[in-house]
């Protein structure tokens, strides 16, 4: 199975996120998945979608993925609205009555989509109501991703240090309990990071728009090249996690 992860895309819709065009680089984004092989099975969107959580936002972005014709499932972030989601993608399999949460099956391995998002605030949680969820919704005997947009631990960056997700021991007992959950997949922090929370690698997606600087002192943005994530996950295997770059290059074989 490949699954694309994209993350903060932050669309607005006739305004530019820090420099960049977030619907040039969305689109950017789909025509570079539609050249992978082997082919994307799953599109998964871990928040920050809409950077002003509007419904007509989540409409474009609908008709949009429709026209890609690529399965996906979504999670909020902390710029989407909650209610705006749920009420525009009425076809994602949302399974709380209040958080934007979701249990993807796919073939004999599932995703648990988890909303982290507080409402208001910047950074996330991971409270007694998201623990009961993943206790109800994650299945024993077989492989398991668990996504959310906030990361359940420190990164290394100060000012998203401040704005991660509170409870992540809460969530490492948890996972400490749930040894087929193989990887946690997260945004929020606007470039490639990989850590370790239980012995379960966690990793935090580029955005598609501007990157969060890797530097002391203020929280910055910079315009490094803009990303995606890449997750193989195959029977047996490790899951394997590529960072492709949005922009294409040429590719030239080596000589026979």
């Amino acid at each position: 199975m490949r699954i694309a992860q994209l993350s903060d895309l932050h669309l607005r819709p006739g305004r530019l996120s820090s420099g960049v065009d977030p619907w040039a680089a969305w689109q950017m984004a789909l025509e570079r998945l539609a050249g992978l092989l082997p082919a994307v099975d799953l599109l998964l969107l871990t928040g920050d979608l809409a950077d002003d959580g509007a419904r007509d936002t989540y409409r474009l972005l609908a008709a949009s993925l429709r026209a890609s014709g690529l399965p996906y499932a979504l999670l909020p972030g902390n710029h989407d609205l909650r209610d705006e989601l749920r009420n525009v993608f009425r076809d994602q399999a949302w399974s709380h009555a209040e958080l934007a949460c979701q249990r993807v099956d796919c073939g004999d391995r599932s995703l648990l989509l988890l909303d982290s998002v507080v409402p208001g605030e910047e950074g996330g949680d991971f409270g007694e109501r998201h623990a009961a969820w993943l206790a109800e919704n994650c299945p024993l005997g077989r492989p398991v991703l668990l996504a959310m947009h906030h990361p359940p631990l420190a990164v290394g960056i100060a000012g998203m240090d401040r704005i991660n997700c509170a409870g992540g021991e809460r969530l490492a007992d948890w996972l400490s309990e749930r040894t087929n959950v193989e990887a946690v997949l997260c945004g929020h922090v606007h470039r490639l990071v990989i850590a370790s929370l239980a012995g379960r690698p966690v990793i935090a997606a580029p955005s598609t728009v501007h990157q969060i600087a890797l530097q002391d002192g203020p929280l910055a943005f910079t315009p490094e090249p803009a990303g995606l994530l890449v997750h193989d996950w195959e029977p047996g295997q490790s899951l394997r996690t590529h960072y492709l770059p949005l922009a294409a290059a040429p590719v030239v074989a080596y000589p026979a």
